[in-house]
């Protein structure tokens, strides 16, 4: 009953005269609904897709603004479902981790990289993989999965969150040095008893600016430059969990856009090269320029954009990407939502609420003044 509702709902919006109408035009977003959108998070109770694309087309004027903003739906709105970031995190270490860490143990003992089952067996990879200390810089890191996505790793090398206590660093430290001493088969040297690698984990960017700016004084900003400059203070808990020399310092984003790899390629080199670590960055699935809804590729959808915006929606946090918030955060223009909220880069009428505009994926928003 609910869904043929529904199915009346869009039919009255979209102007759908009899049956034939909708099985031509509504049945693929029926499918669509059941098979990804309907589990978006942020949904309110008791909605879900089809009900919310109603109400969003309900506010354009005309029928040809309408068929504008579902043609858009329909041919260029991308969905990554809970499934498929659950993939990408899956993937992460055994396709892109794992290998690097193999190079390395093959060229710090001497064997051939060539010969994966003989360097992925020697006690001198088991060290380095032990020796790699995972941290979420966010609540979309996704860490629960991939830890059980990598059961072999301990399970205090996989932590939820970069911002650790004191007595956990310790804790941390204490494993370590016991795990190593089984390992080596004799207590690790004071070089050998501290994280060699520490890998960052997040879901997705779209500009890469949050990891990476600089604060207004010039000092390291952002997610990854506050970390790297807390693990050289002194009192900071992370101080004595990393090796001093040739820390490997490797940023991995389950998504993001090609602009946020250039950005994070030069800024994370940058953060780096003071302290003499080494800087990697990996995307597991890029997303590419080809996807953004930049100003002139849809004029119609352009129209829409301008005509609902509602300025409210704008902050100083998201001042801090130049832009308005008609084609996102630093107008991103992306065509994007994420199973578990919309990222602000995308465009602003598919997720921004206000007396002006209806959001088709309501968003929550973290940053917000006061």
């Amino acid at each position: 009953m609910k869904d043929q509702l529904a199915e009346q709902l869009l039919a009255k919006v979209m102007g759908w005269k009899n049956p034939a109408d909708f099985v031509e035009h509504g049945r693929s977003l029926m499918a669509m609904a059941a098979y990804k959108y309907d589990e978006y998070q942020q949904f309110s109770p008791g909605m879900r897709f089809i009900e919310s694309l109603a109400l969003w087309l309900g506010q354009f004027k005309t029928q040809a603004q309408r068929k504008a903003a579902l043609s858009f739906v329909r041919e260029r709105l991308v969905f990554v479902s809970a499934a498929e970031m659950n993939h990408l995190v899956s993937i992460s270490y055994p396709d892109h981790i794992r290998p690097f860490l193999l190079s390395k143990a093959a060229a710090e003992s001497g064997l051939s990289k060539w010969h994966m089952a003989r360097v992925a067996n020697s006690v001198e990879f088991s060290v380095r993989e032990r020796r790699c200390l995972f941290l979420g810089l966010s609540d979309g890191s996704h860490t629960d999965v991939f830890r059980r996505a990598n059961s072999h790793l301990q399970n205090e090398q996989v932590r939820q969150s970069h911002e650790l206590t004191g007595e956990r660093s310790a804790d941390l430290h204490k494993e370590l040095i016991k795990d190593l001493t089984k390992l080596l088969g004799r207590e690790p040297t004071d070089e050998e008893d501290v994280f060699r690698s520490v890998v960052l984990l997040d879901d997705f960017s779209a500009s890469g600016m949050s990891y990476v700016r600089k604060a207004e004084d010039g000092s390291p900003g952002g997610k990854v430059g506050k970390f790297l400059a807390s693990l050289h203070h002194s009192s900071a808990p992370l101080s004595g969990l990393f090796t001093a020399k040739s820390l490997e310092v490797i940023l991995v984003l389950y998504m993001a856009t090609e602009t946020a790899e250039s950005v994070l390629l030069r800024g994370l080199s940058e953060l780096c090269e003071p302290y003499g670590h080494e800087a990697k960055v990996v995307i597991v699935q890029k997303f590419p320029e080809s996807q953004r809804v930049t100003r002139g590729t849809l004029p119609e959808f352009d129209t829409l954009i301008d005509a609902h915006y509602d300025k409210a929606n704008e902050t100083s946090s998201t001042a801090l990407g130049g832009t308005d918030l008609k084609y996102g955060f630093a107008a991103g223009a992306l065509p994007l939502i994420l199973s578990h909220n919309t990222p602000n880069n995308s465009v602003g009428l598919l997720w921004a609420e206000g007396p002006n505009m209806k959001p088709l994926f309501p968003r929550i928003t973290r940053h917000k003044d006061l």
